[in-house]
């Protein structure tokens, strides 16, 4: 075997015969990790072939319409990104992918033949050009001519191929000639190319990943596939993209279960004769309550949208250099140096600009005023307030003049609390933040319900050895002798090696403790959530402080809220909105439940008035002063607590809930008069029945006596 230290003593008609006949190996290998484990294999050709391969892939491109690749591959074509594909989608109210395993390894030799034999006649420009020539059966097929010297269809092929000396790549023989693929929902039939064996060496090459033909000639490969799947997808109201080994469907309706079934089958079908098959462990349906997104790009709306996950990447790196600095924050992301960081950095928001460009734009002017502060030494910091930040006198004038602009508007806010039952949790709040004076208390409330425990970041940095999580929500509050500071939730932050415990109480002041399983749990809420609509009841997950866990009020939204069908293929049942609840999403799944078990005892009470159809009773009563309105609160908590813990001990005899009742007893730590235990039980028993299997409408919407 020649070793590419060979390569300079060849001529190029030698070099060219060494790499069809295999006895060099022209490529360099580069083993990278996979995510999900594993190692990726690039084989990257040295430069006298990738040269060759450069001038036939210039070639393929300026063929004819019908040898280009099918309208629904958007993958190494100019003019045509992620986005694009992406933008296919929008509006999809379900998204499904399937990945094809091992793409670039499944496209063999062969298929490249194939494809290379349907080219047309192109004119010659430079030193290399395709043309027709004969083959050795008489047959016309794509050439590649150098200097006179005409390259078969074979050689081509074997050009942009690749085959790795170890002697285990061998790969046997899957049939020649075409096949024909039916489609079951419309009777059509498709003529798929099904290459015959056609490599003359002991290994048949592959396309490799790295070469600057393989993405152009996967894509010539796929054409049929492509468009079998395209008939597939229409059959079914689908629409399809592909990008590389990406295949994506989507909707703006319900798909079923069913039409998800009959597309993989379609798809496999499609692919058996390439050899090729999905990678069943990446197949991805997403509905509405899941991430519908192509490629990491948000499609469930009128425009593409970047994830928070991938917003979260870019600010952890703005606001880590704005806060600490961008040499420390350097240090602390183990970057080697700030050319490192910066490119990271870069690129990240080269990708967001493509997406959300109005979004990018702000977080690129911050990141080149961070990066432009002097290197050759730590910058300057002002200490403010107890938060340490770099100064920027015309930054710091203008954030302040916002801050004063935004009290107003802070205490119009609170004013919702005055006429609600809000307003006594309110009044806990601020009595429990002892550092704060009750008026900063109340802001941070506004800003984050459940906030427990707030500090500058500097504080929570040397009290606690604790940092701030990427994305974390910075809360703004006012001091007398300046014009604000920022302070941080300590469920924003995490621990470093040596933190100092915190009190339970602080960080985890609502937590529920059991031993039933997080699947039983789960199950149990999805029978739950599916019960909720024919009572026009709306269930949202929202993002606030640990010690937060929902609320209930009345809908005044005039919308409809939906349930799937009983069996695949039926139309969704649909009600009027009537009462919203709101759950704590950052709450373990057991808290999660054990809060929606207590706002529906509030409903089935009766605290926010009777039920549609009167299913439960009125008791909502309208307190007259202050002391009926402490009473009225003190019945609908013990309640809702007592029905929340009956539910709970259904699932474990040995829960354990805390002591929230016992907040709500009188002075002789007395149960109000006011409970009514037969509303309680009642209430208990349905909440139970709904987390065991879906029930029917009528029975749900039934009065309870």
């Amino acid at each position: 075997m020649t070793t590419t230290d060979d390569f300079a003593d060849l001529t190029p008609d030698q070099f060219l015969e060494a790499v069809v006949s295999g006895s060099i190996y022209p490529y360099t290998e580069h083993r990278i990790p996979k995510r999900r484990g594993g190692r990726r294999t690039l084989h990257a050709p040295v430069p006298r072939l990738s040269e060759v391969q450069q001038e036939i892939l210039a070639r393929l491109e300026t063929l004819p319409a019908d040898f280009q690749p099918h309208p629904a591959a958007f993958a190494y074509r100019r003019g045509r990104s992620v986005v694009d594909c992406a933008a296919a989608h929008l509006r999809a109210h379900t998204v499904i992918r399937l990945d094809i395993a091992d793409f670039f390894g499944s496209i063999r030799e062969r298929h490249v033949h194939a494809a290379l034999k349907d080219a047309w006649t192109q004119p010659a420009e430079r030193g290399y050009r395709l043309d027709l020539a004969e083959n050795d059966e008489g047959r016309r097929e794509i050439a590649l001519r150098r200097n006179g010297r005409t390259l078969g269809t074979y050689t081509t092929a074997r050009l942009v191929t690749v085959s790795p000396p170890e002697p285990n790549h061998t790969w046997t023989n899957r049939g020649t000639g075409r096949r024909t693929v039916r489609l079951e929902a419309t009777g059509q039939d498709f003529s798929v190319r099904r290459p015959g064996l056609i490599h003359k060496h002991t290994r048949e090459g592959f396309l490799p990943q790295g070469a600057p033909t393989s993405g152009y000639l996967s894509n010539i490969v796929m054409r049929d596939v492509d468009e079998v799947v395209t008939h597939q997808a229409e059959s079914l109201g689908l629409r399809y993209t592909r990008y590389s080994d990406d295949m994506y469907f989507s909707r703006r309706a319900l798909v079923h279960h069913d039409d998800v079934v009959r597309l993989m089958a379609g798809v496999k079908q499609a692919l058996e004769p390439l050899g090729m098959r999905l990678n069943t462990k990446k197949t991805y349906v997403a509905r509405p309550g899941a991430r519908r997104s192509v490629l990491g790009i948000l499609v469930d709306g009128p425009a593409p949208r970047l994830t928070r996950e991938y917003k979260r990447r870019i600010t952890k790196h703005v606001r880590g250099a704005a806060s600490f600095g961008i040499e420390q924050h350097r240090r602390h992301q183990k970057f080697k140096d700030l050319a490192e960081l910066d490119a990271h950095v870069t690129g990240l928001l080269s990708f967001a600009h493509m997406v959300e460009p109005g979004w990018a734009d702000t977080q690129l002017a911050d990141w080149k005023r961070l990066r432009e502060i002097p290197r050759d030494h730590e910058e300057p910091v002002i200490v403010q307030h107890g938060l340490d930040l770099p100064w920027d006198e015309e930054v710091e004038v203008s954030q302040a003049d916002l801050a004063k602009a935004s009290i107003d508007d802070l205490v119009r806010g609170a004013q919702r609390y005055r006429s609600s039952s809000d307003y006594l949790q309110m009044l806990e709040f601020v009595g429990r933040f002892k550092r704060y004076a009750p008026f900063n208390a109340m802001v941070v409330h506004i800003q984050k319900p459940g906030a427990r425990y707030v500090l500058p970041s500097s504080e929570w940095t040397s009290k606690y050895r604790r940092v701030l999580k990427p994305g974390a929500q910075p809360l703004m509050i006012f001091q007398p002798r300046g014009p604000y500071m920022l302070v941080y939730d300590v469920g924003d932050t995490e621990a470093l090696p040596g933190a100092r415990p915190l009190p339970k109480g602080i960080t985890a002041p609502v937590s529920v403790s059991s031993r039933v399983g997080e699947k039983v749990v789960a199950e149990v809420w999805h029978h739950t959530e599916t019960n909720l609509a024919p009572l026009g009841i709306r269930l949202t997950l929202v993002d606030h402080g640990a010690s937060s866990c929902g609320g209930t009020y009345r809908s005044r939204s005039g919308s409809a809220v939906e349930r799937p069908g009983s069996r695949p293929g039926d139309r969704p049942e649909t009600y009027p909105t009537l009462f919203e609840i709101e759950v704590n999403r950052n709450l373990p799944l057991l808290d999660r439940y054990a809060t929606l078990a207590h706002e529906l005892g509030h409903l089935f009470c009766g605290h926010l008035g009777a039920g549609p159809g009167e299913t439960w009773p009125d008791r909502y009563v309208r307190p007259l002063s202050d002391e009926d309105a402490v009473k009225v609160h003190a019945r609908n908590e013990v309640e809702a607590e007592s029905i929340a813990y009956m539910v709970l001990k259904r699932l474990d005899p040995d829960v354990r809930m805390g002591d929230y009742i016992t907040g709500h007893l009188g002075p002789d730590q007395q149960v109000p008069e006011t409970v009514a235990l037969n509303v309680t039980f009642k209430a208990a028993g349905l909440i139970i029945e709904m987390g065991k299997k879906r029930i029917p409408a009528a029975k749900l919407q039934k009065p309870k006596k």
